[in-house]
């Protein structure tokens, strides 16, 4: 810092945050390097790493393979260290050896790809990993991690669904919860009071959300479900998750539809499934969800559609080659059952303003009687709703 008058240049610390393959965060120090390995301490690296010590006892036997700071090394850290420089240290070298290769890499036939790639993967692990030590391997991590921080960044920025992006549309909020917002689409209306469960926080399923998330979207379905069914209505929610590495905010879908069309939705939906576009699948195409429910039954990190009717489950499907697979495949089945024309309905451009707020006040109407956030605080029923609580406690037990 600069002496008095003089400008002063104040050094800014920024954390950055830490992310896996799947673009999920992780603790912080998780997967830090143990030090004495090129770890980075106070913005600059360690001293030089001591090579392996060969301990050797006086019966003759190994004692020890590796020095002392290794030995205290453990295996959380080892598999987060391997998990975020191996793979991307990799993938990064395989793309450059197809550039390389150019025209000649589209020629080849799968058998010839699969080859080229064992070839690369035997001269990346015999060479890359050689070059790489001490310094230079910390410099990759944190380039590698502020890269992914400066992505991670724009993405929550450009994010049509998050409340502190610029893009959210606001104006189409119906109520606000604790971890979820009830709010309307701009676009591809399947039918009226076709609205939007949204987590609040930026997760891209709701199989990786925490259990209090699920809790509240479960809580808004239930008075969702009530409220259509006073319009003799079913409701179907479906959520489509592809494209896992672009972050994509995860919405869950409620279609309502007229009672007789809703019986037959889950025959409808699961023939659907069952001729879905993967030929050679190697999971199983269709997941019965209605006993564990879709969270115990999608693994976390796979990309699925699933369709849930009601208060209870319904059917999910993994989706293995998520280039063959359309984002609005759950609505144009939806749309078929409703006698919809699919490609008008998603194609539609965004309505007016004025025409999205009179949708808004609709809804809310038929919401208001419904609306369980007006219980939390800040709500209008929240004061009656905490002065019948403190009677009932006050109440002489019987």
């Amino acid at each position: 810092l600069g002496g008095g008058g003089g400008d002063s240049k104040k050094e800014e610390v920024q954390v950055i945050a830490q992310f896996d393959l799947s673009g999920r965060r992780l603790e912080m120090g998780a997967a830090a390097a143990p030090k004495g390995v090129g770890a980075w301490q106070n913005g600059a690296p360690t001293k030089k790493r001591k090579r392996p010590e060969n301990k050797v006892a006086e019966d003759g036997q190994r004692g020890a393979f590796f020095n002392k700071d290794l030995e205290k090394t453990d295996l959380k850290t080892l598999v987060e260290q391997e998990r975020l420089g191996t793979a991307n240290d990799y993938n990064a070298n395989w793309a450059k050896h197809v550039m390389r290769q150019g025209s000649k890499f589209q020629d080849l036939d799968t058998d010839e790809q699969f080859d080229m790639a064992d070839v690369s993967m035997q001269a990346y692990e015999s060479a890359a990993n050689k070059k790489r030590k001490g310094k230079d391997r910390d410099e990759m991590l944190r380039k590698q991690a502020i890269a992914t921080h400066n992505r991670m960044e724009k993405i929550l920025k450009n994010c049509w669904r998050c409340l502190d992006s610029p893009k959210m549309l606001k104006h189409l909020v119906i109520s606000m919860g604790v971890r979820c917002y009830l709010a309307l689409p701009s676009r591809a209306v399947v039918t009226e009071g076709h609205c939007l469960i949204v987590p609040r926080e930026h997760v891209i399923a709701t199989t990786q959300a925490d259990e209090d998330v699920q809790e509240e979207i479960m809580y808004f379905r239930k008075f969702l479900v009530k409220m259509f069914a006073k319009k003799n209505q079913g409701c179907v929610f479906t959520e489509t998750v592809i494209s896992m590495r672009k972050q994509r905010h995860t919405v869950v879908e409620c279609i309502p539809m007229p009672a007789d069309l809703y019986s037959d939705a889950p025959i409808f939906i699961k023939k659907a499934i069952l001729e879905s576009d993967e030929q050679w699948s190697v999971n199983k195409k269709l997941i019965d969800t209605r006993q564990k429910g879709l969270w115990r039954s999608v693994p976390k990190n796979f990309p699925f559609f699933s369709a849930e009717f009601g208060n209870g489950g319904g059917f999910a499907h993994v989706i293995e080659d998520e280039a063959m697979f359309k984002p609005e495949w759950g609505k144009e089945i939806l749309c078929g059952m409703l006698g919809e024309p699919a490609q008008i309905v998603l194609r539609a451009k965004r309505a007016p303003l004025h025409v999205e707020q009179q949708r808004v006040n609709n809804f809310k109407q038929m919401w208001h009687k419904f609306d369980w956030t007006r219980r939390l605080e800040g709500g209008d029923l929240h004061a009656k709703m905490k002065a019948k609580k403190a009677a009932a406690s006050s109440a002489p037990k019987v």
